[in-house]
């Protein structure tokens, strides 16, 4: 079966604009090209009672099934391989999980969503006290999301002062293994003259070794206050062959 020669994550806090942000996103991405879309803050129907979002006919959507409104999901391209991608349903609003299956081994995809902590000495571990559990898996995983901190680590010399928290996610990450490979000082974020690194990728160590890139992808911006960031590993993907699903469920929670 063909293979694609890499594998494109996009990651975009959408700002729950259902059409000015979501929906003309979408409408801009590329199945073949643009694999796994990873969102935060999403628009969530207020009209369904199990978790429902802005459709793709071109991406299965991944929402986890929760009590609260979902604030995090994941798209996949339907030119991937049905047989190499599976949902790992969580009751989780701000931890969505996929695994997929490349020439690299299985890789957990986990979408994030961490709100602002009320101030920089904040403790309250919010999505940070559940994220350790995901990340546990015998798997190597890519973290992307949504993190709302600040710290020097990634943020330019001009940053904010850290959070406390920022901290703590840097000891989870070196505990589970995994590199940031947002370059320092990337602008994820901009407002009026404000402007800041909030949006990160995190890798298992050999999967850092395998990035091509990792940057702003200007084409795809959506009147967000957030950019949508790209990156490229080498790991490669089937690309769509049978539709065919097993009775044990590699279906999407989701649409």
């Amino acid at each position: 079966m063909p293979h694609t020669n890499k594998l494109t994550i996009i990651q975009y806090n959408v700002n729950k604009s259902k059409d000015k942000v979501q929906r003309s996103f979408l409408q801009a991405l590329d199945p073949e090209v643009h694999h796994i879309v990873a969102i935060q803050e999403l628009w969530i129907s207020p009209h369904t009672r199990i978790p429902s979002t802005v459709k793709s006919p071109e991406y299965h959507s991944v929402v986890n099934r929760t009590e609260g409104v979902p604030r995090s999901c994941i798209y996949i391209s339907k030119k991937v391989s049905t047989e190499d991608w599976q949902a790992l349903p969580r009751a989780d609003r701000d931890i969505t999980t996929i695994q997929l299956t490349t020439s690299h081994g299985q890789i957990l995809v986990h979408s994030v969503y961490n709100p602002p902590p009320e101030s920089r000495s904040s403790t309250q571990l919010h999505t940070l006290e559940r994220l350790p559990e995901a990340m546990s898996q015998q798997a190597q995983n890519i973290v992307v999301g949504d993190f709302n901190l600040h710290h020097p680590t990634w943020g330019s010399d001009f940053s904010p002062a850290h959070h406390f928290l920022a901290g703590r996610l840097i000891s989870q990450m070196e505990t589970a293994q995994l590199g940031l490979v947002t370059p320092n000082g990337t602008e994820t974020w901009a407002r009026n003259n404000s402007s800041s690194t909030l949006d990160l990728c995190f890798m298992s160590h050999a999967l850092t070794q395998k990035v091509e890139s990792c940057k702003v992808s200007s084409h795809l911006e959506s009147s967000s206050d957030h950019l949508p960031i790209q990156t490229d590993i080498q790991p490669r993907l089937r690309k769509r062959g049978s539709q065919k699903r097993s009775s044990t469920g590699k279906r999407p929670t989701g649409h």
